[in-house]
């Protein structure tokens, strides 16, 4: 293997899931370059993932904390603390690197302009790569965020935000804005955009690069919850509203267009239940059964939560810009 001259801090967060840590473990050791240093960040409630890396990983540095279930972002500002590195590249435990992934990582960072260099996530979905050239990792003039980070483009592209499972950072750059900022509760949404938009708001450039590739395979949550739940709906509403607070302060216009725009969505729900109780039309546009068309009233309960998760965005932008001014990380 060859050493960059650029030296990377890989940084895993893992939560109970040491199956997961081994095998992105696994994939670091069989690329190309070499790490100057791997860190384990993990918040699981038993050893497992300890014993794992104390029995088949010496090498590794690891990390316990006892912070609970939800806190992604203060784990990732943990890993920093102790990231040695030119460069910090935070992946997740279930994203696993291709093994010219650190070369190509390296080889973005010659741009000394770049400040963070967000890499591409194949998750395995056919066409996936196709889908969202010129919309990746972008912040809308209405607040929100569109994503598209496993799209293969043929460059690499100037973007807002990019993947949590897969962002890379100047280590100097990031300490300078105060790191990673924690309160992104339940799902932990947003923590990544946080960082990202923080810095471009300082001007500073980040970067889409597709070839710095993983392949992520999206592992159960081990802390409640699943994928696109209810509970995920009330988080992307609830901590987006506290994201735009956060960076951009309450007088943005990003505020009250995002609220348009996520109170206009709600009609999708209303016109799915119209469907399929006047036309007895599914989603896939087949006949529904009788089941279906009768208890059809309860998938209103999805814009219940994402309405709840919007007035609840009020509260949680007011505390978390509190939290911020006192943690001297607050944004103007």
């Amino acid at each position: 293997m060859k050493t960059s001259p650029l030296t990377v801090s890989v940084v895993i967060i893992t939560y109970a899931r040491p199956e997961y840590v081994a095998e992105c473990l696994r994939h670091l050791d069989q690329m190309t370059a070499t790490a100057h240093q791997i860190i384990v960040v993990d918040g699981s409630p038993d050893d497992r993932t300890c014993d794992l890396i104390a029995s088949a990983h010496p090498g590794v540095e690891y990390i316990r904390h006892s912070l609970g279930k939800g806190t992604m972002p203060e784990s990732r500002q943990l890993g920093l603390a102790a990231a040695a590195g030119d460069i910090v590249a935070f992946i997740d435990d279930d994203a696993y690197v291709d093994r010219e992934w650190l070369t190509e990582l390296t080889r973005a960072y010659e741009d000394p302009s770049v400040a963070g260099v967000g890499g591409r996530a194949d998750n395995g979905i056919p066409g996936e790569e196709r889908v969202g050239y010129g919309r990746i990792g972008r912040l809308l003039p209405n607040g929100d965020l569109t994503g598209y980070f496993a799209a293969d483009c043929d460059r690499a592209v100037v973007v807002d935000h990019f993947l949590g499972a897969n962002q890379t950072y100047r280590r100097g750059v990031l300490q300078s804005i105060g790191g990673i900022r924690g309160n992104y509760p339940g799902t932990c949404l947003r923590e990544e955009s946080d960082t990202c938009l923080r810095l471009t708001a300082g001007g500073h450039k980040l970067i889409y690069d597709p070839r710095v590739l993983v392949r992520h395979v999206a592992a159960p949550y081990q802390i409640g919850g699943q994928r696109f739940d209810r509970r995920y709906l009330y988080y992307s509403r609830r901590n987006h509203v506290m994201l735009l607070a956060r960076v951009f302060g309450w007088r943005t216009p990003y505020i009250p267009r995002y609220y348009v725009t996520a109170l206009r969505a709600q009609g999708h729900y209303f016109a799915l239940v119209r469907d399929l109780v006047v036309k007895g039309r599914g989603e896939d546009g087949g006949p529904a059964s009788l089941t279906r068309r009768l208890t059809s009233p309860i998938i209103l309960t999805r814009s219940a939560v994402e309405v709840a998760g919007l007035v609840a965005g009020i509260w949680a932008g007011i505390d978390g810009r509190r939290r911020d001014r006192r943690a001297g990380v607050g944004t103007p």
